[in-house]
């Protein structure tokens, strides 16, 4: 446990370097080279970053998870479809505190009013306005948080879908609807969200843990399944 401790602490450290680096060295330049990017890529990432909108995923799983629950009755997929949806859901509600309460400004406030970063002396803080909602990015939770709960069910699976979280999230910035420091902070919040669920179901249901037993599990189950057809023959 000490050892996961120590790991999670020097990944926080890491993370949180690189955004300050970012936000001191590099989002500005990135943002005012992506203002300048043609307009057919900027629009192809607009459709791109569609795909970091959680409803939708929100929707389908649990929608996945009720059918899986009530109607084919199949436990694992049905946990899995929750974990999901818990996954994204706790993810979003992160991002969402985190912006309320850092308050930076968005890339638009910069193009606009020339306004950058936090500002401290009109205090910005809480402030509900889309202008100052920048960090974390939301998209890039979602799209991360989906990519890295997926990959704890399909293994081989991991690095396709972590390409598609990093496209939707290089799409936040790319669009200037974001600056790099904020899609860092998403990718940061959407993966610890789905290991902090797994941690937190894995100590309440050692038995049933819906994270990292269930590929054994969907094995027995199905060994139980194909025993029952066979007895039934």
């Amino acid at each position: 446990m000490r050892i996961v401790d120590a790991k999670m602490a020097a990944s926080f450290a890491a993370v949180l370097l690189l955004i300050v680096l970012s936000y001191f060295f590099i989002d500005i330049p990135v943002t005012l080279y992506c203002k300048g990017l043609n307009r057919s890529i900027v629009d192809f990432f607009g459709m791109v970053t569609e795909f970091g909108i959680s409803t939708w995923y929100l929707v389908g799983s649990f929608a996945l998870f009720l059918f899986y629950r009530f109607f084919r009755r199949r436990p694992i997929y049905a946990h899995r479809a929750l974990f999901l949806f818990s996954s994204i859901a706790v993810s979003g509600i992160i991002s969402n505190i985190l912006k309320v309460i850092i308050g930076r400004y968005r890339p638009e406030m910069f193009f606009e009013r020339g306004l950058y970063g936090i500002n401290f002396f009109n205090f910005s803080f809480f402030n509900f306005s889309h202008g100052f909602t920048s960090f974390p990015s939301g998209h890039t939770a979602t799209t991360f948080s989906i990519a890295w709960a997926l990959s704890l069910f399909f293994p081989r699976a991991r690095i396709p879908l972590l390409c598609f979280a990093v496209m939707v999230g290089a799409s936040r910035v790319i669009i200037t609807s974001h600056y790099l420091g904020d899609a860092l902070g998403g990718a940061y919040v959407g993966v610890m969200g789905v290991l902090f669920l797994k941690e937190i179901i894995g100590s309440l249901d050692r038995k049933y843990s819906w994270g990292f037993k269930l590929q054994k599990e969907e094995k027995n189950e199905d060994l139980g399944n194909s025993g029952k057809s066979s007895c039934g023959r």
